[in-house]
Parts: C-alpha cells; sequence; structure tokens
C-alpha cells in the first residue's frame, strides 16, 4: 500500500455537507418488505482544503439495517460528520486504520457509515494515491454475469420482463416472491421459466415474507425448476431462526442466502459459526461500505460460505461506483444483482460523473471518479440540506 503522502502534503478533511433528495422512479418496484417510486437519498459531500469534494450515498432500509433517511438526515450524519471534519491523514494507511478502528466499534450503523467511508475514499481517488488494490486485492481477470431482478408483478407483466433480461444479457434472474396480494409465485416462476425454456438460472428473494411450510412448499412447487437459491426467506430477527433455516434446507436442497441477517461483521461471524446460510448476499450499501464488505467476505470465504454480490434499488452513480469497485476486484463475487438496471431506474441523476485513470508513480490506480451536482436534481428534488460545521 503507497504510504506518501498528497505530493508531500497531508488531507484534512475542511467540511461536510449533507443533502437528503427525493429522486423518482422511471417505474415503481415492489417486494414483500417494501413498495418504492422513488428513492430517498442521502448524499454527503466531504471537502478538503485543497478544494476537491469526495461524495458518498446513504440509502437507508429501516427493514434491513434499521436506520431511516429521517433519523440519518436529523442527527446521525451531522453527528459523524462532525467527528470527521477536522481530521487529517497523512497516507492511504492512516485512512484505512481509522476505518478499520470504527468498523470494529461498530457505533456507526452500517449505511450510514459506509456513506461516509465513500466519501472519504472518493477524496483520495481524486488525489490519484488511492490504491484499491491493496485494500480488495487485484483487479479480477474473470468475466461478471449480469444478474436481472424482477419485483413482485403481476403475470400479465413477466413476459415482458423475460424479454427485458433476455435483451440485457442475463446470466441469472432474481425474482422476488411472497407477496401479500395473492400472487401465485409457482405460477409466476413457471411462466418464467417457460419464457426462457428452462435456461435461466433462478434466484428467489422472499425479504423475510416466508413461514416454514410457505417456504418449503414454494421451494416443493418450483423443484422441476432450475432454482440456484432462496434469499431471506424468514425475517433476520425471526425467533429460532437458524432451526427454520436448517428445516427448509433439510427438506428443499436449495442453497439458503443472508441478506438482512448479515450487515455487519459480526452478523457475518456468528452466521458463519451457526452454519444455516449457504450463501451472504453482500452489498456495499448496508455492509458498512467497502471495507465492511471486505470483512464479511473473508468471513464467508474462510467458513465456506458462497458470496453473491447485490445492490440497493435506487442507487445513483455515487454508491453503483462502490458496487462497481467491489465487482472489478472480487473474482468469487459472480454479480452485482440489479447493477445494470439501477443505471435506467432514476429519472433523474443527482450528480454528474467523470471516470479518469488514476495514476501513482507510475501505476493504474483507476477509474477515479470525480462527482459533481447536477444543478437541476437539486432544484427540483432537494428535500433538505445541512452543513458541517
Amino acid at each position: 500500500m503507497p504510504g506518501s503522502p498528497f505530493n508531500g502534503r497531508s488531507m484534512r478533511v475542511t467540511g461536510c455537507e449533507i443533502l437528503r433528495l427525493r429522486l423518482p422512479f422511471r417505474s415503481a418496484f415492489r417486494h414483500a418488505a417494501a413498495e418504492r417510486d422513488a428513492s430517498d437519498t442521502v448524499l454527503v459531500v466531504l471537502e478538503d482544503e485543497s478544494g476537491h469534494r469526495g461524495f458518498g450515498e446513504i440509502l437507508a432500509r429501516r427493514y434491513v439495517t434499521g436506520e431511516s433517511s429521517e433519523a440519518i438526515f436529523a442527527t446521525g450524519a451531522p453527528q459523524l460528520g462532525a467527528g470527521v471534519v477536522g481530521r487529517e491523514f497523512e497516507t492511504q494507511e492512516a485512512l484505512v486504520a481509522f476505518l478499520l478502528d470504527q468498523l470494529a466499534a461498530e457505533q456507526w450503523p452500517p449505511a450510514l457509515f459506509g456513506g461516509f467511508e465513500a466519501a472519504l475514499i472518493n477524496l483520495f481517488e481524486q488525489a490519484a494515491m488511492w490504491d484499491m488494490s491493496a485494500v480488495l486485492g487485484p483487479r479480477r481477470v474473470s468475466q461478471p454475469g449480469n444478474c436481472f431482478t424482477i419485483g413482485l408483478e403481476a403475470s400479465e407483466q413477466l413476459r415482458l420482463r423475460a424479454r427485458e433480461a433476455r435483451l440485457a444479457g442475463a446470466t441469472v434472474v432474481k425474482v422476488k416472491v411472497g407477496g401479500e396480494h395473492g400472487e401465485d409465485d409457482v405460477a409466476r416462476l413457471r411462466l418464467l421459466n417457460e419464457c426462457w425454456k428452462g435456461t435461466m438460472p433462478l434466484r428467489l428473494d422472499a425479504n423475510g415474507s416466508l413461514s416454514v411450510d410457505e417456504a418449503s412448499a414454494l421451494l416443493a412447487g418450483c423443484a422441476a425448476l432450475p432454482l440456484e437459491s432462496l434469499e431471506q426467506p424468514f425475517p433476520a430477527e425471526e425467533p429460532d431462526l437458524a432451526d427454520k433455516l436448517r428445516e427448509v434446507h433439510t427438506r428443499s436442497g436449495v442453497p439458503l442466502v443472508a441478506d438482512e441477517s448479515v450487515c455487519r461483521l459480526s452478523d457475518a461471524r456468528r452466521w458463519a459459526g451457526v452454519g444455516a446460510y449457504q450463501y451472504f448476499n453482500v452489498r456495499v450499501g448496508k455492509c458498512g461500505g467497502l471495507l465492511g464488505s471486505s470483512q464479511i467476505m473473508a468471513t464467508a470465504r474462510a467458513s465456506g460460505i458462497r458470496l453473491v454480490g447485490g445492490s440497493m434499488v435506487g442507487e445513483s452513480a455515487v454508491l453503483r461506483h462502490g458496487s462497481e469497485l467491489l465487482l472489478g476486484h472480487t473474482d468469487d463475487l459472480p454479480y452485482v444483482e440489479g447493477l445494470a438496471q439501477n443505471r435506467a431506474l432514476l429519472a433523474c441523476e443527482p450528480v454528474n460523473v467523470v471516470y479518469n485513470e488514476a495514476f501513482t508513480n507510475g501505476s493504474r490506480h483507476g477509474p477515479t471518479a470525480v462527482f459533481s451536482e447536477n444543478e437541476e436534481a437539486r432544484h427540483r428534488f432537494l428535500v433538505g440540506f445541512r452543513r458541517v460545521p
């Protein structure tokens, strides 16, 4: 990891802006835990004394990490911003040490912390002094797959979604199941399978909406389909969760994926010890950022638990940048689901972005992302603004 400071200077964080925006979707998206037609986004912008502006993004999901945009904007982000402004970092190692100490303390909720981590890293990126390979490992050499996500949609929409997935070059499709409006999930999945003539691997995601009997019946009804996994069949706080997971896995043989169950390193260590999940879904936006995601992935590997990558519905270019970096440095992460779809979902991006190649001492460290505010988005969709100090 490079140890030289910024062109002979240290970096000191001098200011923090917090913007809350409500960004409309081009079309609504629904799953068992939520339905939304807009993204309630909190952007964090950190400034250094050289005039750089580093951007981070926070997408709070109460049913995932327990966080809310209201609390983040009102108290969480101002408090963490006050703890960051004025800090000085001589080297990349110093910043990494600070971030790892904060992660270990688990003082800050993971989505909030991940947004600030991204903003700090983005400052270093712009100075061409952040070596991502030193943190996440070398750039991947394998071609990642493409996971297309289909929400809880009526049967008449499924043929259209099946066609969209095929045109998008999907290599696997994730389908939301477990809705409260009488959807027949087995019939929906069989219809999709017919559209792809049985060639498309399927991942199911219940967002914690099923009982043991419902999950078992669903998997039994889909036994002839090319199922890869069932994600989060029960709520993360479900009593006797490990026993229920083992029962469903024993009955069906279908691998189970932890999503809402694993948001911190302590969660990953606990479930690695229990052994009831066969996969962890790692999302930069819910796992405390890139370093937190890296720690969770290392815990999974050490325990023989496989990985899939996820994104938050409605990610802007800021959070997508983190997802793309994680995917670009992780060969055993097969894909980040919904990554391409998020690019098309927002009706208006809150930022402009320019990607450059970053070089330090002749070494390639890019791409560097340089963000700037989209003034139209700010004018039309800004809900609140705060500055620290």
